[in-house]
């Protein structure tokens, strides 16, 4: 998910390790490669026979995004090795109420630093209180 030594506090890996991942289902991590796969942000595929059934169309429908309604920020690490700079962008003009995109400023950010990175209260968390308050 990104190498960032720096802000993984090793200490706290065996808790780490011990509650991840978390969360995460077998079936979203599929849901994830299919978007991989298919470069594209889908409901879940059922393969074509399936898909005619559910949802009458194959392959799926691409999500709506035009119905976001909430102002929307996104935060997003360079060093992020499962959402690349390209995507968050390509997210980011779908996106009717993109109000932020910001990048955090810490160039090894990764996907896992969100979480756990040692100053992701002061990059990111702190930040984002601030934001939120003006709406």
């Amino acid at each position: 998910m990104g190498y960032n030594f720096d802000q993984l506090n090793a200490t706290m890996l065996p808790i780490i390790l011990g509650h991840a991942p978390a969360g995460a289902s077998t079936n979203s991590v599929i849901h994830y490669a299919q978007s991989v796969r298919n470069q594209d942000f889908r409901k879940w595929d059922f393969g074509k026979n399936k898909n005619l059934e559910v949802y009458g169309v194959d392959p799926p429908p691409q999500y709506d995004l035009s119905k976001v309604t909430a102002p929307v920020a996104i935060y997003w690490g360079q060093n992020d090795w499962l959402v690349q700079e390209p995507d968050v962008y390509r997210f980011a003009n779908a996106m009717p109420n993109l109000v932020k995109i910001q990048r955090v400023n810490h160039d090894k950010w990764n996907h896992v630093d969100f979480v756990w990175g040692i100053d992701a209260d002061t990059l990111l968390y702190n930040p984002i209180m601030e934001f939120m308050k003006r709406f």
